[in-house]
């Protein structure tokens, strides 16, 4: 709609696009032969291709001489994903002692919003260590919590630390529940591929520091959401973290499945209901271990 002239073309081509799957207007995954990828390509093509949800894909072998598998990596709305990241953000800053994990934050009236967690069930006033705080954030996606370490960090500091780590596609916008920086169009984004990449440095324990990234390592694998991948692979040691909003449900860690250990993330958009989009994601978890 650059042109008043073009105006009738343009809206005509928006109306077609929007009568489309989005996943149509992707670029097809390429799978480079000989990566070791090309049966779990095949799998995970054919179950993004039997429904109409968008599906993003990321699987990496550090056991094996084996390339990381993308899948339509692109930017997504992050939803509590974006947890992880700010997680990474005050890690650093207490491996660089400007924080402690067991300094003392206060629970205010202000600080305590809906969706997700249990923080805003406690009396105003009540003292949490920061271990606690960000336990919370994580094992139970605790928006409160959430909140709570943004106001602490700073939004750019926490901006800062995902452009200085390379995560491309990253970005914190907004608080937790804060419909009107939604309206405003104030998004949190990120992709598989920055997601996957966070996960591999955690797994090779260089995100931050050994003993930092192990903190890290006992908070995701206390994740109470199992809905997802674990619901795939009981039994099975799994450190990660979910994320969930009207029309999108994710999930991405560390699989530590005896004898192979592999990093999955799976994201979805505009799914075409909440079940067939977990289900998938678990076959496609189910495929990674297997191929």
């Amino acid at each position: 709609m650059r042109r008043l002239i073009v105006f009738g073309c343009c809206l005509i081509g928006l109306m077609l696009a929007m009568l489309l799957p989005l996943r149509s207007a992707w670029a097809a995954a390429e799978v480079v032969p000989g990566s070791g990828n090309e049966s779990l390509a095949q799998a995970v093509e054919a179950l993004s291709n039997s429904d109409s949800t968008q599906y993003a894909l990321f699987v990496a072998y550090p056991g094996e001489n084996r390339a990381v598998y993308s899948y339509h990596s692109t930017q997504m709305r992050s939803a509590s994903m974006i947890k992880v990241f700010i997680l990474g953000t005050a890690m650093e800053k207490i491996r660089d002692g400007k924080l402690s994990l067991y300094q003392n934050l206060i629970l205010h009236s202000y600080d305590k919003v809906g969706g997700a967690g249990v923080l805003a069930g406690y009396a105003s006033g009540t003292e949490f260590t920061l271990d606690t705080i960000m336990r919370l954030m994580i094992t139970e996606s605790d928006n409160t919590a959430t909140n709570m370490m943004i106001d602490l960090l700073g939004m750019d500091e926490i901006n800062a630390y995902i452009k200085r780590q390379g995560y491309k596609d990253t970005i914190l916008q907004r608080k937790m529940m804060d419909s009107q920086a939604v309206a405003a169009g104030r998004e949190n984004y990120t992709s598989v591929n920055d997601l996957g990449d966070f996960f591999v440095k955690l797994y090779h324990r260089n995100c931050v520091s050994p003993e930092l990234d192990d903190v890290m390592l006992g908070y995701l694998e206390g994740q109470t959401d199992t809905e997802c991948f674990p619901a795939a692979l009981p039994g099975v040691m799994i450190c990660h973290k979910t994320g969930e909003l009207y029309g999108l449900y994710d999930d991405g860690g560390i699989v530590y499945q005896p004898g192979r250990h592999f990093i999955i993330v799976g994201m979805t958009e505009n799914y075409s209901s909440r079940g067939r989009a977990i289900a998938i994601l678990r076959q496609m978890a189910i495929a990674a271990a297997n191929h």
